[in-house]
């Protein structure tokens, strides 16, 4: 389906000149240009001098080339050259990675389609059709100097690592991560230890941490909050638009949590089940994913998601009677996507963020996965219950 109309009508391309925007409005904002198309630099540099936006300054990079780079917390506004890229989750996760969750993000593309754009939008993404709808620049950048409080309608990425049994290693598994992805990122990140955890953060960080809810500045980008009982599946808390990602951590191994999984998948857009080889905890992450199916009955755009397993092996292996990888594969009908070793002492325990399966999983969150092994790992438990 097309989002927009072929017909150009080029003619009219600034017939929004409203004295607001001469007035200054737009003046202060600093705008990054991202492309390496030189007419079409041109064009939106055209608009912007036209609206009297001159602080501009062009980087000269390909979308799918873009790193961290420490001087783009100095921009209000992002305009980038996304070419012919179609995948939403990429893009989003990428936008999250490298912008700051601050600055409004407007992208010119070439894929006219709708369910694109919505996509987009749900992230405050904005998404604008190359050569046919330049003109609503100037809006967007309105309605961003026009917004005091929040000028960015940007949503960063909400994580969650959903434990499918207490005491397996998941708070720790998560700290680890913070740790690795640290290394790449400083942007605003924001840790949920839920009420349904052992809330030991201030043990895993060695730091002492609000217990009554108010998020405790850990490090220059890591914020770590404790859930109240009165919070759990409310996530009125959450304020995703100051964080570029937002890590959740809750145990639905308990009975009481059963009802509660739809409303955290809903607004996830990453959901990791954390099992080990106890029988229990691999029994619900059967029944979760039974009722992520359900949920995909009734909304396909929760296949849209990315759903992950990850075995964590928090105890010694005893390799007679412990499940093995394939009789676990098996019973969930799908494979398993990360594994982490156990970790036998100390010393090693505090270099565990350090390693190649914590690393893996950085790379999944944060979106750096060059061969792109992206998939649903719905499908084929899908496939099977057709059967």
């Amino acid at each position: 389906m097309q989002l927009f109309s072929t017909n150009k009508n080029n003619t009219k391309l600034f017939t929004n000149n409203n004295q607001g925007f001469i007035d200054g409005k737009l003046s202060s904002l600093r705008i990054a240009i991202v492309s390496t198309n030189t007419q079409l630099i041109n064009d939106i540099r055209a608009i912007l001098f036209l609206y009297n936006a001159l602080s501009i300054e062009v980087l000269s990079l390909e979308f799918d080339d873009m790193s961290e780079n420490n001087q783009w917390v100095n921009f209000d506004i992002f305009i980038i050259d996304i070419k012919k890229t179609h995948d939403a989750e990429k893009i989003s996760t990428t936008i999250n990675r490298f912008i700051p969750i601050k600055a409004s993000t407007i992208l010119i593309g070439e894929n006219d389609s709708i369910t694109f754009a919505e996509l987009l939008a749900k992230q405050g993404i904005y998404f604008l059709l190359k050569d046919k709808q330049l003109e609503r620049i100037p809006n967007i950048l309105s309605l961003h100097s026009s917004t005091q409080t929040k000028p960015s309608k940007r949503v960063g990425s909400v994580i969650s690592f959903l434990a499918c049994k207490g005491g397996i290693g998941t708070s720790t598994l998560i700290v680890n991560l913070l740790k690795n992805i640290s290394k790449s990122i400083n942007y605003p990140i924001l840790y949920v230890q839920g009420s349904t955890t052992s809330q030991n953060a201030d043990f895993l960080f060695e730091t002492p941490i609000d217990k009554d809810g108010l998020a405790t500045q850990v490090t220059d980008s890591l914020q770590v909050k404790i859930e109240q009982d009165d919070e759990i599946d409310k996530h009125d808390y959450l304020d995703s638009g100051s964080f570029n990602i937002t890590i959740l951590d809750q145990n639905i191994g308990l009975r009481s949590y059963g009802n509660k999984l739809e409303g955290i998948i809903s607004l996830s857009n990453i959901i990791f089940l954390i099992i080990n080889r106890d029988p229990y905890s691999i029994k619900v992450a059967k029944d979760a994913l039974e009722q992520i199916n359900n949920m995909v009955q009734k909304d396909s755009l929760i296949q849209d998601k990315r759903f992950l397993i990850c075995l964590n092996d928090n105890k010694p292996i005893d390799k007679k009677p412990s499940l093995q990888n394939i009789d676990i594969e098996e019973y969930l009908g799908r494979p398993i996507d990360f594994t982490c070793k156990y970790i036998p002492t100390e010393e090693k325990l505090k270099k565990a963020y350090l390693t190649k399966e914590i690393e893996n999983i950085a790379t999944a969150v944060i979106g750096l996965d060059n061969k792109n092994k992206k998939h649903s790992f719905l499908m084929p438990f899908i496939n099977k219950m057709k059967k």
